[in-house]
């Protein structure tokens, strides 16, 4: 009799698209199933331009990482320039800095790969701000959509979510805001500011992070499972 049959380990890959200067990202595969190696070295290797930097965010500081070949050294690597090595793990969302002239062309893709994080004990998004305010984000697992019609996200009023839209001489931000509108039942997502046709749900891509404004009350449990 046939049964149904899951996979404990799933590992897969994941392009992520770069363009020169400010990219908001994020690395939603676990690099060996741990969750305790996903630094910049793994993740990323050693596979962008010279001078490329990781910034992460981290109890409200930064973390920054810069790939560098040091004097003398035959291979470049990856060197803390402030406070200790940048996370990259599933759920967290980080900005990777690519120096002008660094890519063919002016956008390329990075290839990152690892473990799909699966199961209810993955599911919890451990990185937002515990006391409410700014937090880091990404989708704890691949999957693209709405942030609460797709990803589950619970949100409070008045959170609001930051996209960043690379690829212009400054970069654009798209808005938007979980508010109850007045004569309204139910809350739901305005947006704010951002491109034409954006819309009043924020919508993510697939290794896209984004910044939060949440309360304390707000949480993000994203269940997965491949059958």
């Amino acid at each position: 009799m046939a049964q149904n049959v899951y996979s404990l380990n799933v590992v897969g890959y994941i392009n992520i698209n770069l363009v020169e200067g400010f990219n908001l990202v994020a690395n939603q595969l676990d690099f060996d199933g741990t969750g305790l190696n996903n630094t910049p070295a793994n993740v990323l290797s050693t596979n962008l331009p010279l001078n490329s930097a990781v910034y992460g965010w981290a109890n409200d500081n930064w973390n920054i990482a810069h790939l560098t070949q040091p004097r003398g050294a035959t291979t470049p690597s990856w060197s803390i320039v402030s406070g200790s090595m940048p996370s990259m793990s599933p759920g967290q969302g980080v900005w990777l800095s690519i120096p002008a002239g660094g890519l063919s062309g002016t956008s390329s893709n990075v290839t990152v790969v690892g473990q799909v994080n699966q199961g209810a004990g993955l599911a919890v998004n451990t990185n937002l701000a515990a006391a409410g305010g700014f937090s880091l984000l990404s989708s704890i697992v691949p999957i693209a959509g709405g942030l609460t019609t797709v990803m589950n996200y619970a949100a409070a009023i008045n959170d609001e979510v930051y996209q960043w839209n690379p690829g212009t001489p400054n970069g654009t931000w798209t808005i938007n805001h979980w508010t109850q509108p007045r004569g309204a039942s139910t809350p739901s997502w305005s947006l704010v500011s951002g491109p034409s046709g954006s819309p009043a749900e924020p919508t993510l891509a697939v290794g896209q992070g984004f910044w939060l404004s949440s309360s304390p009350s707000s949480v993000w449990s994203n269940y997965f499972i491949v059958q």
